[in-house]
């Protein structure tokens, strides 16, 4: 409902409300100043005009109360259009989208919401699906992990993690489940996106035992990037688009190895390639170069959508890396530095220069927030 479409309604309830008082009042007196000053041949004429008053008073107020009805009548079904169109762009969204309330407790609650994808991905009617929890349709063993999500959930208002759904077969969904705090009429809710990573997960599966992954992230390797350097330069082709070359390192690595040991340093790397992950698409190509440097391209799509395209993935880089960081905690302080350029896929031929080019822009960008870092007053 409009506040237009408010307003006339209490507009004219208003009118309707404050009419028959003021005909009332009119009346009194009138019929008291009949009685007491007017003479006997005027009575007459004063009681005919309080009829004709009483008259255009009662018609008046049956304006009044179709004009009132008239509006109501209208914002409901404005209200009712409005409603329409949000269920159909839910429902009209491919990926699974799902509600649901967080307790006092900071736990999943029940689901109060979900689209039509949820729906057929999981395999339940709306009415079953609404009738479970959100631990009801994650597997038992992530249950821990969705509980710690939330509680970062609690403190950025949003983050972004993969996860497993189960179906009502049974059949176990990996997803990339991206969550955002919400809150409507004083009620804490989640609103979570899921995003199927089955196919990467199984072509990195494929890549086992070809020497092509690397065994800590899971993403390809030096080796494997650059072997598939030429199906990138293919695919730019056939797409006619550019490509977004991303080249990228953990920031203070060997202090932290040095400080919490090689464990702790491995988990800044996986926290690395998972950012990248969320950030990149599934048919983007992901790479850990060696020790902390990481590797992206990205072809871009038609030129029309090539600016939103980067900026889409850079911004998710961010908001991954800004997640993170609240999930590490201040004892691993992680970020990370990254250096990128829009090229083209005859540029691609010569990507060792390319590299070379992203891995200058990504110091200049590291030493620029050093500079930040040191002319910043630390808090108190």
């Amino acid at each position: 409902m409009t506040e237009t479409a408010v307003s006339s309604g209490h507009s004219a309830g208003a009118a309707l409300k404050h009419w028959p008082t003021t005909v009332c009042v009119v009346c009194v007196a009138g019929i008291a100043a009949v009685q007491l000053v007017a003479p006997p041949w005027a009575r007459d004429v004063l009681s005919g005009l309080l009829v004709v008053l009483v008259v255009l008073t009662a018609l008046s107020q049956r304006r009044a109360l179709h004009a009132t009805l008239a509006s109501l009548g209208a914002a409901h079904r404005e209200q009712l259009d409005s409603e329409s169109r949000y269920r159909a762009l839910f429902d009209a969204c491919s990926d699974p989208i799902f509600v649901y309330a967080i307790g006092d407790d900071g736990r999943p609650g029940p689901l109060v919401e979900a689209n039509e994808a949820a729906c057929v991905s999981l395999g339940y009617p709306r009415a079953q699906l609404l009738a479970m929890t959100a631990d009801d349709i994650g597997a038992l063993e992530v249950r821990r992990d969705h509980d710690q999500r939330l509680r970062t959930l609690q403190v950025t208002d949003s983050v972004v993690y993969e996860t497993v759904l189960v179906t009502a077969t049974g059949h176990r969904l990996p997803v990339e489940l991206s969550a955002r705090m919400v809150e409507l009429r004083g009620r804490k809710l989640c609103l979570a996106i899921a995003r199927n990573v089955a196919v990467r997960q199984k072509r990195e599966g494929e890549l086992r035992g070809m020497s092509h992954q690397d065994e800590l992230t899971g993403l390809l390797n030096r080796r494997g990037f650059f072997a598939m350097v030429e199906q990138t330069r293919n695919r730019a082709r056939f797409e006619d688009a550019r490509i977004l070359l991303l080249y990228a390192d953990v920031d203070g690595l060997k202090k932290v190895n040095d400080d919490l040991g090689h464990t702790a340093g491995d988990t800044l790397i996986t926290s690395a390639a998972e950012a990248l992950r969320i950030a990149f698409r599934d048919e983007d190509l992901l790479a850990r170069l060696g020790g902390d440097e990481f590797v992206a391209l990205a072809v871009l799509g038609g030129r029309q959508d090539e600016r939103l395209v980067r900026e889409a993935i850079l911004a998710r880089l961010q908001a991954a890396v800004a997640a993170k960081r609240v999930e590490l905690g201040e004892r691993y302080d992680f970020s990370l530095s990254f250096g990128h350029l829009v090229t083209d896929r005859d540029e691609l031929k010569g990507i060792d220069e390319l590299l070379a080019r992203s891995d200058e822009r990504m110091y200049e960008a590291k030493r620029t927030r050093q500079l930040h870092r040191e002319h910043t007053p630390a808090r108190a």
